[in-house]
Parts: structure tokens; sequence; C-alpha cells
């Protein structure tokens, strides 16, 4: 790789990883928080719930701008002001600050979709898949990681130091950044549809609010459906603003175009599917070893069991592009659903040892990193240059409602099957099960997306026209 493509691609990964470390290592650091601050669990929360709630309207709102502006400049700003949230809750006195650097945190989110459209812009095919599969599997390798290393950090320099240190990683992401990534052309002529994003930002902003309080407040509770009543509003809203604005925020008619519905489709399965890892497993690994079925693991060992998770992803993401060079766009995503699927099947019959665990998660990794980055790289590919980083937007949205969607039912399952306040062994199995059918959805989704890449008249996949919507003649099988 050109040393400009490796710097183009090393500033943003390096940021994304550091932040995603950085949010992984806090659930840990939450008692030493709690006792600090003075905090109520509802308090703590809200740590998270804030910046979830800003991401999930960040990340739609930055795809678009990057569609428009120089992605270098919307780059830098980003750090900037994720950065400067970071350093809020680092000297935050008391809780409320907290909940609000968070917030101002969260946004960095948006960086995501930024990163796929900017390595279109700057790259080579090959090394802007490659760059999307490193933001994948570095993402992946920062969240198990830091499971592992957030006790040993915050235990010898206090949580505040996760906070530092993170600020020290954006700084050098930053440095990188201003010196190695290019300016890019300005793809899109129109405007930024604030009115869209308000709305769109709005209707997420109720819809996770609703996910996340359902735990606490119960679905069927009038607060729960008030909110989802008014998130379905004001996204109907949105979508019946859309349609009609010349210059839409999200194109909601490419968006049903068969590459980008299903790639926004796969990524909310992904998304969905992933409770089996993120609610069971942890809890399952924390029983006592005489129930029969848990290992008795403390923090430090759940993040050891949860590490392959990461290492699967870290390594598999990269080589996507030459797979699907080799076996063909649609394989690589049917393996990628595959393997979800066969990964948490996997931890449902075989789960009483070390090795079985370690091999379902590393089977599950490898999945979400191949069929995720595949997605992004079909968008990269079909979707047109000033509207790939808007569409990359959505799918992580998706991924992210889906993933809060599936944490509230694993929850609910797990809660359904408790004996004396413990998941049964059948719970968890039944959990493990649900996820396994989530990635069979994901393989079916699969057969949505073009098999081939429509070429342009140069041969550019990059400069491939929108994809027409669903049913339309002359689609490729």
């Amino acid at each position: 790789m050109r040393r400009s493509g490796f710097g183009v691609i090393a500033a943003p990964v390096l940021f994304i990883g550091v932040f995603q470390l950085m949010e992984s290592m806090l659930s840990p650091a939450l008692p030493l928080i709690q006792r600090d601050l003075a905090a109520s669990p509802g308090e703590l929360a809200w740590i998270f719930t804030s910046s979830l709630i800003s991401s999930a309207i960040a990340t739609p709102v930055v795809g678009r701008l990057a569609d428009v502006y120089d992605k270098r400049v919307l780059l830098l700003i980003l750090m900037a002001i994720s950065s400067a949230g970071v350093l809020i809750a680092a000297l935050a006195s008391n809780v409320v600050v907290m909940i609000a650097g968070m917030a101002v945190e969260g946004v960095w989110l948006g960086m995501l979709p930024l990163t796929v459209g900017l390595f279109r812009d700057t790259l080579e095919p090959e090394q802007g898949a490659t760059g999307n599969g490193l933001v994948i599997g570095v993402a992946a390798l920062a969240s198990a990681l830091g499971l592992i290393l957030a006790g040993p950090i915050a235990s010898a320099l206090g949580y505040r130091s996760l906070f530092y240190l993170a600020l020290i990683g954006a700084l050098v992401a930053a440095i990188w950044a201003w010196i190695a990534v290019p300016a890019t052309p300005r793809e899109a002529s129109g405007r930024v549809d604030w009115a869209g994003g308000l709305l769109l930002g709005g209707g997420l902003a109720l819809l996770m609010l609703g996910l996340t309080a359902s735990s606490s407040w119960g679905w069927t509770a009038p607060a729960t459906l008030a909110l989802f009543a008014a998130a379905a509003v004001t996204l109907a809203l949105w979508a019946f603003v859309e349609l009609r604005t010349t210059d839409p925020l999200v194109d909601l008619r490419l968006l049903s175009g068969r590459s980008p519905a299903g790639v926004t489709a796969m990524g909310f399965v992904f998304g969905f599917a992933s409770f089996g890892l993120v609610v069971a497993l942890p809890l399952m690994l924390s029983l006592p070893a005489a129930t029969g079925y848990g290992l008795g693991a403390d923090t430090l060992w759940i993040g050891i069991y949860m590490f392959p998770l990461g290492i699967a992803g870290t390594l598999v993401a990269p080589l996507v592009g030459p797979m699907t060079r080799l076996l063909g766009r649609r394989t690589v995503l049917l393996l990628g659903g595959g393997l979800v699927s066969a990964g948490t099947a996997a931890l449902a019959f075989w789960h009483s040892s070390p090795w079985e665990i370690v091999a379902g998660v590393t089977i599950m990794g490898l999945g979400g990193a191949i069929g995720l980055t595949a997605g992004l790289n079909v968008v990269a590919a079909d979707v047109p240059a000033d509207r790939a980083a808007g569409v990359s937007g959505v799918v992580f949205v998706a991924k992210s409602v889906g993933g809060t969607f599936g944490s509230q039912l694993g929850a609910m399952v797990l809660a359904a099957g408790a004996v004396a306040g413990v998941p049964s062994e059948s719970s968890f199995v039944n959990t493990y099960l649900l996820s396994a059918v989530l990635g069979l959805l994901a393989v079916a989704v699969a057969f949505v997306i073009p098999a081939a890449v429509r070429q342009a008249q140069n041969g550019d996949a990059a400069s491939v026209p929108a994809p027409k919507p669903l049913g339309t003649a002359g689609d490729t099988l």
C-alpha cells in the first residue's frame, strides 16, 4: 500500500479504535464512577443512553454532510467536537455534567459513514475495501480489548484516566489526519436538509429512549408506548417531508434500491442477532460453575473469553476485498450471515467448556466482520459518490437500532426463564437459538442484493449509477 493510502486509512481507524476502546472500558468502571459522583443506577444508565441517542442522531447527519462538504475538514471538526465531549466527561464534578459530556462525545460514531466516503474519494477501490475492513475489525478488537484493560487501568490510574488516554489517542489521530488526509472534492452541489435532520434525529431519539427505558418501565407501560407512538409519528412525518424535498437528507427512493435496502436490512439484522453475545454470554459466564452451565468468570475473564470476537474480526475484515474478488460478493455476504448463525447456534449446543465458548465467539466474530464489511463495500460500489456516506450512515443507524432492540429482547427472554432470579440454562439456549435464526435472516437478505456491480461505461465501479428501485426491470441478479 502506498504511504498516502496508509495515512488516509490509519488516521480515522486510529480515532475509531480509541473511542470504541474508551466506551467499552467505561462499562467495567461504572462502580468507580458511581462512588465518585454519588450517582444512582438510573443516572449511570444515562451515561450510555445519552451517547447512544446522540450517535443515532449524528450518524445520518454527518453522513450527509460528508456527501456535500470537504471530508477532510469534516473529519477534523468531528474529531474536535467528540474530543471536547470526552474532556467534559473527564472533568465532570457530578453525573449530570458527565452525561452531557458523553452526549457530545457520542457524535464520534458519525466517523463511520464519513470514512466510507473518504476512502471512496481518496483511495483505489481495493484500498478502500481494505480500509472498510480495518474500520470494522479495529472497532471489534477495541470492544473486546476494553473489557480486559479496563480493570487494571482504572485500578492503577483511576477511571478518569480512561478519558485522558482517549484524548491522547484522539490528538495523535487528529495530527495524523491533518498531515496525511487530503482535501476531497465537493461531490454534491445541493444543501443539507436540516429540517429532515431535525425530524429524523427527533424520531430516532424518541425510539432509542423508548427502547432503553422499556427495561425499567416495561414494554406496555403508558410512558413507553407514548415514546414509541411519538417516534412513529415523527419518523412518518420525516418520510413524508423527505419524499417531497428535492435534496433530502436521506434519499428514500435511492434507499429503496436493492443494494442500499439489502445492506441496511443486513445491518439491522446483524445488530439484532448480536444480543446473544452482548446480553446473554457475559451473564452466563459470570454464573457460578456449580450451576452446571456457568464458568464463574470475573470481569477480566469475561473480557478474555470475548477477546476472540475482536481478534477474529480484525484479522478477517481486511481480507473481505480479496475474498470478494475470488468468491463473488453475494457468496461473501452469505458466508457472513451463515457464520453469525453458526456461531450462536454452536453456543446453544456447546457451552460447557472454555474452548467451546471461544469457538462459538470466534465463529460469530468472523461472520459479523465479513458480513458488515462486505455490505459497506457494496454501498461504496453501487451507490452514487454523492450519497455513499449518507447511505452508510443509515446502515450504521440500522445496526444500532437493531442492537438496542435485540438487547431488550434478550433481557426479556432471560428474565422469562429465570429461577429465583437466575436465568436457567434453557433460557440461555433459547437466546442463542434466536440469535441463530436472525443470522439466517441475514442470509436470506443477502439474496436481495445484486450479485455483481452494475458497471458504468468507463468500467469504474466507483461511478456506478444509482440502483433502480425494487422490482425495476433490468436489475442484475
